[in-house]
């Protein structure tokens, strides 16, 4: 009964506490859970053309730049007219990088079948050589072996030779012997005796030609009549491989018949390399065969060529998306340069339609080459590759102290440094992000950081460092004010450069592209705003007030 009424009976007081305390844990992970929550979805709806200045808090910024290019995209999509020309641009843009990628698959798919033919063909003259020149090695080896044993059989054949002919000669006197007894004085020796003196014995072999069966020797005779083919020679060789191998064939050894089968397949090798059958030259070069037979193999049609295989690529292997995600990268690149106008547009209408002021000129969109817009392009790009490597010293003095591990510190920091540099130049995708400033420009935080390392840290207060400091300041200079512009708001920029890195992908680039200007404008538009009132206000104070103030120092 006691039992029973403790299974079934009221929890114990120790089960109560262990529920509250599971209910408490689980209380607070919830709460910590809708908190998390709230406050991303806060920032992602935080929007309004009237009001753009970003949230409180580093997750609702972050959140807030994450979702700023999707509220821009939204209200292009939300007017007809923008709606059309947005999708249709960039569809069409997609398709045409589609087929310019396929293309140039195509291209490196027969310059790398031409350059693996080419491999091949080296590889198999390599081979050759090699099996020449262990054809030849063997040969002599059996050369050397053939006539020792020659030699042998020779001085064997010779010393059997002279007894047999010593025995020919004991036999006749014997038989001449004989026959002078057998006769009657004075009459000379019969023919029959001579015949008999003149026949091979029994124990003497058949000569060669005797001993040759009919059909051996029809077949020989045949043989000698009509030339073997390559193939024939071929099937020969291995014949007399595998009948070594059993020991039928007694009279070739296993080293000689391998000898001979490799020396068949280096003359078949060298058959096939030359350049036609009559043996004469054309003048032509090897290379200029070898591109001609790379052009007729490239337009032979192939038979049973699969219906899920494009160029020579299988559309369910790993090689195919590979080398059709690099072809888009250089394709999306060359649409983009020939039809930048139509992006320039679709980013002017977007500006409107959320209430900025534009930054593009009203122009009519058409594809044509900008020379000097892709003059701008490769110079940007350069000064991007020269600012990130001038403080690669600086990181090589920063991971010094770190011994064992300073390869890994230094690629992380590199990376760190590089999405750094990716989040300044997505807020310089605005124009007003290099607006000049007058005043002394505050010289951004990792200046900041190696002047005060290298001014008051014992052991780095080194003139060769400052003098470094003073030269990175000055190749920097030029962007002050992109940084400091991303150095006011980080966490906003952070969330655009997630959405620029991963809309840089094909073919989302083309409907990503046009919509990052706008949110860098957006997320800039109050600062500046606020640095010109600054100004005014300032030109109006007195000398000693009229500190000019810089967009990123307003607030």
């Amino acid at each position: 009964m006691a039992d029973s009424d403790t299974q079934h009976g009221d929890a114990s007081p120790e089960g109560k506490v262990h529920q509250h305390t599971e209910q408490g844990f689980a209380g607070r992970g919830d709460a910590r859970a809708h908190e998390l929550w709230d406050e991303v979805s806060a920032g992602a709806r935080h929007f309004s053309p009237e009001n753009r200045k970003p949230p409180e808090g580093r997750l609702r910024q972050f959140f807030h730049g994450l979702s700023l290019p999707f509220h821009i995209g939204g209200a292009l999509l939300a007017d007809p007219v923008a709606r059309k020309q947005y999708i249709r641009v960039g569809f069409l843009q997609s398709i045409a990088a589609l087929a310019l990628a396929l293309s140039c698959m195509t291209s490196g798919t027969e310059a790398a079948e031409s350059a693996s033919r080419r491999e091949s063909r080296a590889e198999a003259r390599a081979q050759a050589k090699q099996l020449r020149k262990v054809a030849e090695a063997l040969a002599d080896r059996h050369v050397k072996k053939v006539e020792a044993e020659t030699a042998q059989r020779v001085r064997e054949v010779e010393a059997q030779t002279r007894q047999r002919l010593q025995e020919i000669d004991a036999r006749i006197a014997e038989r001449k012997r004989a026959a002078e007894a057998a006769a009657a004085p004075g009459e000379p020796p019969t023919d029959a005796a001579a015949d008999a003196d003149t026949a091979p014995s029994a124990d003497e072999p058949p000569s060669e030609d005797a001993a040759r069966p009919p059909e051996r020797q029809a077949s020989s005779e045949s043989a000698l009549a009509e030339p073997e083919t390559a193939e024939q020679r071929m099937a020969r060789r291995i014949r007399d491989v595998e009948a070594a191998a059993q020991g039928k064939d007694s009279g070739t050894s296993l080293a000689a018949a391998i000898a001979a089968l490799v020396m068949e397949a280096t003359v078949e090798v060298d058959d096939e390399e030359s350049p036609g059958a009559s043996g004469k030259h054309t003048g032509a070069s090897e290379e200029d065969a070898e591109a001609g037979e790379d052009t007729r193999a490239a337009k032979a049609p192939r038979e049973g060529r699969d219906f899920w295989r494009v160029n020579g690529f299988s559309v369910w292997s790993l090689a195919f998306w590979a080398a059709l995600f690099a072809a888009l990268q250089l394709a999306q690149w060359v649409v983009i340069a020939l039809s930048r106008d139509y992006h320039d547009a679709i980013s002017r209408k977007a500006s409107l339609l959320t209430g900025l002021e534009p930054e593009e000129e009203d122009v009519q969109p058409r594809v044509r080459l900008n020379v000097p817009w892709l003059r701008k392009k490769v110079k940007r790009r350069w000064r991007a590759f020269l600012l990130l490597m001038v403080g690669v010293p600086a990181l090589v003095v920063v991971t010094l102290p770190f011994m064992c591990a300073s390869h890994a510190v230094f690629t992380t920091l590199f990376a760190l440094w590089s999405a750094w540099w990716f989040v300044v130049f997505t807020a310089a995708k605005s124009a007003r992000a290099w607006e000049p400033t007058t005043g002394p420009a505050r010289p951004p935080w990792f200046l900041r950081a190696w002047t005060t390392l290298t001014t008051r840290v014992p052991g780095l207060r080194w003139g060769a460092l400052q003098r470094y400091g003073a030269s990175w300041g000055r190749r920097t200079e030029e962007v002050f004010a992109p940084v400091a512009s991303a150095e006011r708001y980080p966490w906003v920029f952070a969330g655009l450069s997630v959405v620029r890195f991963l809309g840089s992908f094909p073919p989302m680039k083309f409907f990503v592209r046009p919509l990052i200007p706008v949110a860098s404008a957006h997320l800039l538009t109050g600062d500046v705003a606020a640095a010109k009132r600054a100004l005014a206000k300032g030109a109006e104070a007195s000398p000693a007030a009229a500190e000019v103030p810089r967009p990123a120092d307003v607030w």
